[in-house]
């Protein structure tokens, strides 16, 4: 397919024909049509709001290809003028910033004199359900047959070919990784605009996000831990100087020293010391903070393009423990989907009674109106996905206002996975109990901690949590072959782990509405959907 490039009269008839343009593109590239009609309408939204202030021309249209994916860029000469920007809340720049860093908005900037707008929806893929089973039932295929072969075969085709290409692909998730978390928190911070920005409902929605995820976290936690065994005598005592020495520890010597280790906790520290900064400081350091969000923007597009080859690291992950001896451990590790399933369960059901006890509407009636959305989550693994549907239940189902979802639900999609703490605390554990590394209470209190600050950390990009097992496994002493285990575990635990946190941030969000009187009660407990205006 070609690129287009064209400039079109700033009036109503070039419009029309741009916005039809790019349309037509879209649809060619393979963009789903509901996804090529909402850029089409915000283009062309975009183009009648710089009409309506008075800028008068030319603008050019290019719709073109940059790593495989389509982009729509729209270039207007004049004064700078965000066409993207809400008129009625001093958040929306926050609330833009986390809908493109998911990919469900476009973006602008202003350059030498010109106001430049990027749309980049992304293609229909196949579905990463789909690709997994066939990358699991061919590497099981091939690897049992393979064993078929003399051993001195399967020793080269172990050696000289499955182990260098596993190699080289988790060297680039530990390289991506520590970057990665890095960015996502700082831009994560720097868009939240300035300190002032959030009032009373920002603050309090993230003050009660993070608080959930500590609760909720360790209630899972203590609800899964008696299926692991702990250290001989390590349930009796417990030295505080240990917990101690990891808060401490928290602190690094320098800003390179957690790069180089690939410590998570000190990354975090940095970039939340980094991201305030840059915040406090507002317009002195834009360019700094331009040079953070277009990293960030860069570092996930390479983590999109990695997560792309996860089937492959899969065949590759499981092709070599049928090869070796690794599917044993496999095996051994029977009880971590049940277990996940479990704490999962007693996390959800938790949010559930809250929600039920304290604003008086029955369960069965939730779990109605919150089903659609979670099984969204629950066949897709992706919060985006879920993304218009769960607006759509939580303010027409739920009864949460407005100005609640319009900013909750993505900066949730961003910070809240209770269900990512409840996956990687029990993966840990489990490949802990494996591997034979001693699980004390001060190993358990650091998992945890770490368990919940990458789950508040990781970006919502398919095959980040990967990047996470290597981060988290590095820090509680775990060998990184227990990686190639989570791997092929990941394919169906993700899907846990998404579904759940969606259901959690509804429940979330609902209780945030009734609290600060922003929540229909008669909607929330009415059996049927209520579609009222506000």
């Amino acid at each position: 397919m070609e690129n287009v490039e064209k400039r079109y009269d700033l009036t109503g008839p070039g419009i029309d024909e741009a916005g039809e343009a790019a349309y037509e593109f879209l649809t060619a590239a393979k963009v789903e049509r509901k996804d090529a009609l909402r850029v089409r309408l915000a283009l062309e939204e975009a183009l009648l709001r710089y009409r309506d202030e008075g800028t008068a021309g030319e603008f050019t249209l290019r719709c073109r290809w940059r790593f495989r994916a389509p982009r729509v860029e729209l270039s207007l000469t004049g004064p700078s003028l965000d066409p993207l920007a809400e008129q009625d809340g001093p958040d929306s720049g926050a609330l833009t910033g986390m809908m493109a860093q998911m990919g469900l908005a476009p973006l602008w900037h202003y350059k030498d004199g010109t106001n430049r707008v990027l749309f980049t929806p992304k293609r229909k893929k196949r579905s990463l359900m789909v690709s997994l089973a066939i990358a699991l039932v061919l590497a099981a295929v091939l690897g049992y047959l393979c064993r078929l072969l003399p051993e001195a075969v399967r020793l080269v085709l172990t050696d000289k070919l499955v182990t260098p290409v596993f190699n080289t692909f988790m060297g680039l998730l530990t390289a991506i990784s520590g970057p990665m978390i890095f960015l996502s928190v700082t831009w994560g911070i720097c868009c939240m605009g300035d300190v002032a920005s959030f009032g009373r409902i920002g603050k309090r929605m993230i003050t009660k996000l993070i608080l959930f995820t500590v609760v909720l976290g360790v209630i899972a936690g203590a609800a899964v831990v008696p299926f692991f065994p702990m250290a001989a005598g390590g349930g009796q005592t417990f030295d505080p100087s240990e917990l101690m020495d990891m808060v401490l520890d928290i602190v690094p010597a320098n800003f390179f020293t957690p790069f180089t280790e690939g410590n998570p906790l000190q990354i975090i520290f940095v970039a939340v010391l980094i991201g305030i900064a840059l915040l406090l400081l507002g317009e002195k350091v834009s360019v700094a903070a331009t040079f953070v969000e277009q990293s960030n923007y860069v570092v996930q597009l390479i983590m999109e393009a990695i997560s792309s080859l996860v089937p492959v690291f899969v065949f590759g992950s499981v092709f070599k423990m049928f090869l070796g001896d690794g599917f044993r451990l496999l095996a051994r590790s029977y009880k971590l989907i049940p277990v996940i399933v479990l704490g999962t369960a007693v996390m959800m059901a938790c949010s559930l009674a809250l929600v039920c006890v304290r604003w008086k509407v029955g369960p069965v009636t939730l779990l109605k109106k919150t089903m659609p959305t979670f099984l969204i989550g629950l066949s897709t693994a992706s919060s985006v996905a879920a993304f218009p549907t769960n607006q759509e239940c939580c303010e027409k189902q739920l009864g949460i206002h407005e100005k609640i979802t319009r900013f909750g639900i993505p900066l949730g999609q961003v910070i809240y996975m209770p269900g990512a703490v409840v996956l990687f605390l029990v993966a840990s554990m489990s490949m802990a109990e494996i591997y034979g590394v001693a699980i004390t209470p001060a190993w358990l209190l650091t998992a945890l901690f770490i368990c919940v600050m990458l789950a508040i950390a990781c970006p919502p990009v398919p095959g980040s949590a990967l990047t996470c097992y290597t981060l988290l496994f590095t820090q509680l002493g775990i060998p990184m072959e227990a990686v190639a285990v989570m791997t092929a575990l990941n394919v169906i635990l993700e899907f846990i782990a998404t579904s759940s946190d969606l259901f959690c941030l509804q429940m979330a969000l609902t209780d945030l509405g009734g609290s600060l009187d922003m929540l229909d009660m008669d909607t929330l407990r009415s059996a049927a959907s209520t579609k009222k205006k506000r």
